[in-house]
């Protein structure tokens, strides 16, 4: 749909007037390419997540006190992301 803005405009109006029917249509015929860009999304957050858990561990905890929670923080959203990564996975 990036490269097409007719068809990005008739699935924009779709959304806007609740047309369930085209919108169906386009999630169907376009899935397997949101599915890739999702996919893309998380391995590249879990990615980042591990180097800034990394870079959080480096650093002094009495100049850095937070670091423990930021570090939770990251473990949170990485399990978060690794459930997202595993449903996509199977579909």
């Amino acid at each position: 749909l990036k490269n097409d803005e007719g068809l990005a405009n008739i699935f924009y109006q779709a959304i806007m007037s609740g047309d369930e029917d085209t919108k169906g249509q386009y999630h169907a015929q376009y899935w397997q390419y949101t599915k890739e860009e999702l996919q893309k999304h998380v391995d590249g957050t879990l990615r980042d997540l591990d180097k800034w858990s990394e870079k959080a561990n480096s650093y002094d905890l009495n100049t850095h006190p937070r670091v423990p929670l930021i570090l939770q923080h990251n473990a949170f959203v990485r399990q978060t992301f690794l459930n997202v990564k595993a449903n996509l996975d199977v579909m």
